[in-house]
């Protein structure tokens, strides 16, 4: 798993790219949003377009980084889901939680 940042704005747009699998590197990407917070960065958009497999532990670090942002007084919103990650967030109803664009700009532009 890969992250990479850019900034629009005052929002932070997180691209993750590969396997978010059970291992240390999914984790990672909650401690880089601790980060994001610490940096007084709490808009995020995290782009899943690029993500290959998610697992149990990456959706947690999702979950877990989502909550980090809104008790920081922010908002994180998904964009670009693949189908088989909508699917799971449908099922668990994290959908319900978790805003998740179609785009990127849509995602943005929600803020």
């Amino acid at each position: 798993m890969r992250i990479s940042e850019k900034l629009h704005n005052d929002i932070t747009v997180l691209t993750i790219s590969g396997k978010m699998m059970i291992d240390a590197k999914s984790t990672d990407l909650h401690n880089y949003v601790k980060e994001l917070i610490a940096k007084n960065q709490t808009n995020i958009v995290i782009d899943l377009g690029k993500v290959t497999w998610l697992a149990s532990v990456g959706l947690g670090a999702i979950l877990a980084s989502y909550t980090s942002v809104k008790n920081a007084g922010g908002d994180l919103k998904l964009a670009r889901s693949t189908r088989k990650i909508r699917s799971v967030l449908i099922f668990t109803q994290l959908i319900k939680i978790l805003e998740d664009y179609d785009t990127v700009q849509e995602a943005i532009e929600s803020f």
